[in-house]
């Protein structure tokens, strides 16, 4: 974890200053200790919150018309939207890609919107592998072990398939809690990145998004590819 610190103070010297390096560990990273009960816990956390939350969408049309817009010239037949609560990502793409996208949430509530699947985004589904175009969240605060998911969602991709990942800053670390226990400093996410994806995956872009007249503020959205052969 030290290197991790080091590498991300250099990295933000760079980016915003000197005074960067005076940053600390809980500034850049957190996750969420659930303490014995673990993972059983963390699930119960998720399904309380969703059912709490089944109306409201933090998804919005500008970031994802920046994805779609990237996209551009790409044939796109498939995608998965994880973490997508009520489905209204999967909407959004589906009408703008013409093509039938799916959504999962970890809750059994996402039966009751169409093209939801309840599952949790951590695991594998042999049936998804190497099936789908691209792979959107704005969830990836949300996962109890991000580097597991993220492994998932590289699998699930086709050779030439992308990950769009969105981030802000209620993805930061001061925003990680019980509800949404991972976070990360927008300066450090690259890193994770490139450290977590050794041989499997590779962050390639960021396509930046200013939703300052929005209470979300700046937003990234960083683009990841699978390692092929």
């Amino acid at each position: 974890m030290v290197s991790l610190v080091t590498a991300a103070r250099r990295l933000l010297s760079r980016s915003v200053g000197a005074r960067s390096t005076n940053i600390t560990m809980d500034q850049l990273f957190h996750r969420h200790d659930y303490g014995a009960e673990g993972y059983a816990k963390y699930r119960d956390v998720q399904i309380a919150h969703n059912k709490r939350k089944i109306e409201r969408v933090f998804a919005d049309e500008n970031t994802l018309k920046g994805i779609v817009d990237y996209c551009s010239g790409q044939e796109i037949h498939s995608g998965i939207c994880h973490g997508a609560r009520n489905g209204w990502e999967v909407d959004f793409f589906s009408k703008h890609f013409g093509c039938e996208i799916i959504g999962t949430d970890i809750s059994e509530t996402a039966s009751q919107f169409s093209h939801m699947v309840q599952w949790d985004f951590h695991e594998e589904n042999p049936d998804w592998i190497g099936k789908f175009d691209f792979v959107y969240t704005n969830s990836l605060d949300q996962a109890f072990d991000p580097e597991k998911a993220l492994g998932a969602w590289a699998r699930q991709l086709t050779p030439t398939g992308l990950i769009f990942i969105e981030h802000t800053k209620w993805h930061a670390a001061d925003a990680a809690g019980e509800m949404d226990p991972f976070g990360a400093h927008p300066m450090l996410m690259p890193y994770l990145l490139l450290d977590w994806g050794r041989n499997k995956y590779r962050p390639i872009d960021i396509i930046h998004v200013d939703n300052s007249d929005v209470l979300k503020g700046q937003t990234w959205v960083f683009v990841v590819a699978p390692v092929t052969a």
